[in-house]
C-alpha cells in the first residue's frame, strides 16, 4: 500500500543533501541514505511512499522511482552487504559456518606460542618424546582469547568449546618391564634384602602439585625419563607419620622413645653422638607400565571470601569460579621397594612395634598408609590412595 507525502531536502554541514518525507498524517520519516540527492531541486515535491514493516522500501516521484546511488540500495548493493556465506548460498554452494570447530581450533593454534632460545628452537626435533621436557621446557603460552588478553597465560590444557590437552604423555619409547628388571637387579647388587610391593591407585594421585612451575601447578617427574614417580623420601615420611598417628596418638616424642621406631626410621639427637641412621631404605616408586596422565580441575567458587582477611566478605554463590587445572596419574601400577641389610633385619623384641622383623613391619605399615592415608596432594578428597595387587 502506498502513501502520499512530500519530500523535504536540506543541505548538510558536509555539503551534501539529506531528505525527509513528510507523510499526509503529518509524521516525518528520514529518507534512506542510499537515495541520491544531489541538490535541493526536489524539496517540496510530492511523492508516493511504499513501506514494509514500517521501513521505506520504495519512493516514487511523478510515477518514477527516486534515483538511488550506484551500488547502494540496488540489488547489487544489497548483495554487497551480505555476509560471504550468503553470497555462496545464492550461488548454489553450501554456506560456510563462521564458528565451526576447525576455525576455532585454527584460532587457538594461532594464539599458542613457545618461548625457546633461537638455537634451541633451531635444533628442536619434530617430536619431543620426553614428557618432562615437554611440560617444563617447551611450555605453551596462550596469548589470550581477545585483544584484551583475556585468558592469557601458560597453559597445558585448553578449556572452552573444544577442550584439549596441549602436553600429552607418550611413553611408548620406554620399556617399563626392562627398566624395572634392571632396577631390581641393581638393588639386589647392593646386597640388601628387598621387599617389592606392587600397588595401584584406587582413583588418581598427584605428587608435587605445589612445586614451582610456569603453569602454577606441577607434577613430580623423573629427571631423566620424564615419567611421574613417587620419591622415596615422600614414602618414608608417609609411613613414619602414619605410625606416629596410629600407634603413638600423634606424639612424636613418644615415638622417638620407642626402640623399634627409632631403628626403622633413625633419629637425630643434635649435639650428641647418639644419633642413628634408619635401618630400612625407602626407594622411589616407578610405574610398572606406561602411566596414564589426565588433567583435573580445582574450581574454587569463594575466592573473595577466603582472601578477605577482615572477614566482611560473605561466601556467596554469586562469585565467578576460577578454574585451576592440574595433572594427575590414574590406572597406573606403581612398584614400591623397601630394602634392609639382611644382618640387621632382626625381629623387633621391644616397644609398640614388637612382633615382626623390621622389613616386614615396615612393609605392613606402608600398605596401610597407602591404602588409608594416601600419598601426595588432596588426599582428604580421595586422591593418592592405593590398593595392593
Amino acid at each position: 500500500m502506498s502513501e502520499r507525502g512530500k519530500l523535504v531536502v536540506q543541505q548538510t554541514k558536509g555539503g551534501g543533501y539529506a531528505g525527509t518525507i513528510r507523510l499526509s498524517n503529518n509524521k516525518s520519516m528520514p529518507l534512506p541514505s542510499y537515495y541520491d540527492l544531489r541538490d535541493a531541486s526536489l524539496n517540496g515535491v510530492e511523492c508516493e511512499v511504499e513501506r514494509e514493516k514500517g521501513l521505506i522500501k520504495r519512493v516514487l516521484v511523478a510515477g518514477q522511482d527516486l534515483q538511488r546511488r550506484p551500488g547502494k540500495g540496488s540489488q547489487e548493493g544489497y548483495k554487497d552487504r551480505q555476509p560471504q556465506h550468503r553470497q555462496q548460498e545464492t550461488a548454489g554452494r553450501p554456506p560456510v559456518k563462521d564458528n565451526g570447530p576447525h576455525q576455532d581450533k585454527a584460532r587457538e593454534e594461532n594464539r599458542l606460542k613457545t618461548f625457546l632460545p633461537r638455537d634451541t628452537h633451531q635444533y628442536l626435533p619434530a617430536k619431543v618424546d620426553n614428557f618432562g621436557l615437554l611440560l617444563n621446557k617447551v611450555a605453551w603460552f596462550d596469548e589470550g582469547e581477545d585483544n584484551k588478553g583475556q585468558g592469557k597465560g601458560f597453559k597445558f590444557y585448553l578449556a572452552g568449546r573444544n577442550p584439549r590437552t596441549l602436553v600429552k604423555g607418550d611413553f611408548a619409547g620406554i620399556d617399563f618391564t626392562v627398566l624395572d628388571r634392571r632396577r631390581e637387579r641393581a638393588l639386589q647388587g647392593t646386597g640388601l634384602l628387598l621387599e617389592k610391593l606392587p600397588m595401584t591407585p584406587q582413583w588418581r594421585f598427584v605428587v608435587g602439585l605445589g612445586q614451582e612451575s610456569v603453569y602454577e601447578t606441577s607434577l613430580t617427574l623423573h629427571p631423566v625419563y620424564g615419567f611421574p614417580f613417587i620419591p622415596g623420601n615422600a614414602i618414608k615420611g608417609l609411613v613414619r607419620n602414619t605410625i606416629i598417628s596410629e600407634v603413638f596418638a600423634g606424639d612424636e616424642k613418644e615415638a622417638l622413645a620407642d626402640t623399634g621406631f627409632r631403628a626403622i626410621f633413625g633419629w637425630t639427637n643434635y649435639g650428641t653422638p647418639s644419633s642413628q641412621r634408619g635401618l630400612v631404605h625407602f626407594f622411589d616408586a616407578y610405574p610398572a607400565t606406561a602411566p596414564h596422565i589426565v588433567p583435573d580441575i580445582i574450581n574454587p567458587h569463594y575466592a573473595p571470601y577466603y582472601q578477605d582477611a577482615s572477614g566482611r566478605t560473605p561466601p556467596g554463590d554469586y562469585y565467578n569460579p576460577v578454574p585451576v587445572f592440574f595433572l594427575t596419574v590414574e590406572r597406573t601400577e606403581m612398584l614400591f621397594y623397601l630394602g634392609i641389610n639382611p644382618a640387621a633385619n632382626q625381629v623387633i623384641t621391644a616397644g609398640e612395634l614388637a612382633g615382626q622383623d623390621y622389613l616386614s613391619t615396615t612393609g605392613k605399615w606402608l600398605r596401610l598408609a597407602l591404602g588409608e592415608y594416601g600419598i601426595g596432594a588432596k588426599t582428604a578428597v580421595g586422591y593418592g590412595c592405593f590398593a595392593s595387587l
